[in-house]
């Protein structure tokens, strides 16, 4: 007989043929009705519907044959699976692939045969359409073609009702989700005329409300942007856009009710032959939480920007191939050029003469990767004749690919005013260099605890100090006897000074106490004390500070707020006046970049919300399908790279509709939250858990067995079977059934591997629930 011929798609056609769902299926009168015409048309023994998997060919149809399958070994039916093509046998005794064949061999064996490929989307070849006579028989002109014929109608009927069945699931799985399906007809007047279920979920109102004669669409939409909606969905009607896609809100069906709730809007037009527009589909996403997330984003970049602008900070980026340099404010402010003629501004034709070749060497010795960074001052020529001084510090952000310099990005900012003081030049040169430094130092690391640890020593020896604190209020502070404290330094106290900074890096708050110190806080003035300050007048629990001959303490500020708290003290030389005019640029910048700081952790907050919500199922915290599928993929090319053992197990909770029906969905949303738990408290903290979709679950357990695994999850079939769910004091009992499996290198894709894991959990179901079902390795 030879060898079994195979297609050069067989694995994507094996894969079709088990997604179908038709082997081992019942009966279906329609392919049943055509294949006793088949028979009676043709006056054969048999006629056959079949399908050939990996072994054998089964029998969706079969008039005239007992047996509901063979080996695929001797089956006529894989030679034309094989080539795609109708294959007709006058007589199979006197063809040299099937004369050894025992179904030829035996006796009434089969002599004549006529099998025409079941082809579906045009290049998959699931099985034939045959008849089969145990007498040889020369088939007339035409048989062949009238069998092709027959064999696409029943095709087009498996493919029809394949398609069918996947609207039907698409659209139960849309009614059970967070996206409301609704259509709206044109004619006589744009009404609703079909809303998805789960609407009263998504918009707050129910179906039956919307689907009103007397209540439009458009009547629920809030009138800010109303408008907008009424016209694009009339350039949509009129064919002037292929589709809709906006957010709006929702107002709230309730009548005192306050606020609304946003909406994504997606639709598109169903049109008849002439190309006339005959319906409206949509889909409606309550995308509240993430647009409300994505407004405070907004909110969160404009007062970073307002704070950069209150500190008197500007940024820049130089695009080097074009020489474009883009800058976040206009150059009237710094220069008093006309706002207006910006883009005629040549920056570098205003350069200082004195300035060009610094700045060139340090522009260039950076962009060759000699510095870390371009720091660089420079005097530019304003509008009147005289010439402010500019401090800019930058770095290189992005190369081409062969190496060349394409963009540089940084800061700059005036200090003319801080070095117009010529008699005080080096000591605020020095304070300047430290404010330059801490503020540039923030601005491109963020990290202020850093800055601190830098600063604080410097100010300590320009006031020949001994102690040095700086300690922030917490935000909406109004009893202000509470500091976090982000430096703290005694002179020649290296012990102390490692500790203090081990329990400032943990979160050192301290309680504040003294008149001294509160009247700081509260009043938002300087106290110079000239005395030895005792504990009542300035104590810092539970950190014991020493014992302090003087001290000046100051107020730190952003606009107008004190926002903290800067303690000099055990100056050898005593506090002046003076002192603080020094120091001021300093408590300006400390005070700023406290208020920054908080603002860049709200800023980091709101963006951590966004990339959790994206990458975690809202109702349960587990991992939504994109993230559970992305990591079987990784582990998927870690096994087939190390052949280290990985196994999954695919869950279903066991007549969860019923929970649903019974107890409502308040209670089903919580039976869901509480198996998550129960999910992650059972199993090891490297096992992924993902939510695949309503309540079905899947398991990723790494480095596992598939014995390993199968115990895992019978632990926690065993507990979850154990322990009700409580709900409004109502004992909801839940079990689980469970399909696992071990990933095998003759996967030839992660879709084979869930594959074995769906038909085990079926197999769980269709055996009584609450069980696993294993598949075993195989021998």
């Amino acid at each position: 007989m030879g060898s079994v011929p195979l297609p050069d798609n067989e694995t994507e056609r094996l894969q079709l043929l088990h997604e179908l769902d038709l082997l081992d299926s019942g009966s279906d009168e329609l392919l049943d009705r055509i294949t006793r015409l088949v028979k009676e048309l043709f006056a054969a023994d048999i006629a056959l519907i079949s399908l050939v998997d990996e072994h054998r060919q089964w029998f969706k149809s079969k008039v005239g044959f007992a047996e509901q399958e063979t080996p695929r070994n001797i089956s006529f039916c894989t030679h034309v699976v094989a080539s795609g093509e109708t294959l007709l046998v006058d007589d199979a005794t006197q063809d040299p692939r099937f004369v050894d064949n025992p179904v030829v061999t035996a006796e009434n064996g089969i002599r004549s045969y006529v099998g025409a490929p079941l082809t579906l989307y045009d290049e998959y070849h699931l099985g034939t359409l045959c008849v089969i006579s145990s007498k040889t028989n020369h088939f007339p002109a035409g048989t062949k073609r009238v069998l092709e014929l027959l064999a696409d109608w029943v095709s087009t009927t498996i493919t029809d009702h394949y398609e069918l069945n996947n609207y039907l699931a698409e659209r139960d799985v849309l009614a059970q989700g967070p996206v409301c399906a609704v259509v709206w007809r044109i004619e006589p007047k744009v009404q609703l005329s079909y809303v998805a279920d789960n609407a009263i979920r998504v918009l707050g109102y129910e179906p039956a409300y919307l689907l009103r004669d007397d209540v439009s669409h458009e009547s629920i939409v809030h009138p800010d942007d109303r408008e907008e909606l009424l016209a694009r969905m009339q350039r949509l009607i009129d064919g002037e856009q292929a589709y809709l896609e906006m957010d709006y809100r929702v107002l709230l069906p309730e009548p005192k009710a306050q606020g609304s709730r946003w909406v994504h809007h997606f639709a598109r037009a169903d049109h008849d032959k002439q190309g006339n527009v005959i319906r409206i589909r949509g889909y409606l996403l309550d995308d509240s939480k993430g647009k409300n997330l994505e407004l405070e984003l907004l909110e969160s970049n404009k007062n970073f920007e307002l704070a950069l602008a209150a500190g008197e900070f500007f940024t820049w980026s130089w695009f080097i191939p074009d020489d474009q340099l883009m800058v976040s404010h206009a150059w009237s402010l710094l220069l008093g050029y006309d706002a207006q003629k910006e883009d005629e501004i040549d920056w570098q034709s205003l350069l200082h003469p004195d300035d060009k070749n610094a700045l060139r060497t340090q522009l260039k010795a950076h962009l060759h990767g000699d510095t870390e960074r371009f720091d660089v001052r420079f005097r530019l020529r304003h509008v009147d004749g005289h010439y402010v001084w500019i401090h800019s510090v930058g770095r290189l952000v992005e190369r081409a690919h062969d190496g060349k310099p394409v963009r540089m990005s940084g800061i700059h900012h005036d200090i003319s005013a801080q070095v117009e003081n010529e008699a005080s030049l080096a000591q605020q040169t020095a304070v300047l260099e430290l404010v330059s430094h801490v503020q540039h130092e923030f601005m491109l690391a963020k990290n202020f605890s850093d800055v601190t640890d830098y600063a604080l020593p410097k100010l300590m020896q320009m006031t020949a100090s001994a102690f040095g604190l700086v300690g922030e209020l917490p935000p909406q502070s109004h009893r202000r006897d509470m500091l976090q404290i982000h430096g703290l330094e005694v002179l020649g106290e290296d012990n102390a000074n490692s500790e203090y900074h081990k329990l400032i890096q943990q979160g050192l708050e301290v309680v504040v106490s003294g008149d001294v110190v509160r009247n700081v806080l509260l009043r938002g003035e300087p106290e110079f004390c000239h005395l030895p300050v005792s504990r009542l007048e300035m104590s810092f629990t539970p950190v014991t500070i020493p014992e302090l001959r003087n001290a000046l303490a100051l107020p730190l500020y952003f606009k107008h707020d004190v926002v903290g708290l800067l303690v000099l003290g055990n100056s050898t030389e005593g506090y002046l006046r003076w002192h603080l005019n020094l120091l001021r640029p300093m408590l300006d910048t400390l005070g700023t970049l406290m208020h920054m700081r908080r603002l860049d952790e709200e800023r980091q907050y709101a963006l951590e919300e966004l990339r959790r919500m994206a990458s975690v199922d809202e109702l349960t915290g587990v991992a939504n399908r994109r993230v559970f599928w992305h990591a079987m993929e990784e582990r998927y090319e870690e096994f087939m790279r190390y052949q280290v053992a990985m196994s999954v197990a695919v869950i279903d909770l066991d007549h969860f509709k019923s929970v649903n029906d019974t107890y409502g969905h308040a209670a089903g949303d919580e039976v869901l939250r509480e198996f998550a738990k129960r999910c992650k408290a059972q199993l090891r903290d490297l096992d992924l858990i993902g939510r695949l979709g309503g309540e079905e679950f899947a398991v990723l357990l790494p480095y596992s067995d598939v014995t390993e695994a199968s115990k895992a999850i019978e632990r926690l079939r065993e507990h979850v079977a154990a322990t009700p769910v409580t709900h409004d004091d109502k004992q909801i009992a839940i079990s689980l059934s469970a399909g696992v499996t071990q990933l095998r290198s003759t996967d030839a894709k992660l879709d084979d591997w869930m594959a074995r894991a769906d038909e085990a959990l079926y197999q769980a179901k269709e055996s009584g629930r609450n069980q696993i079902v294993v598949v075993p390795e195989p021998n």
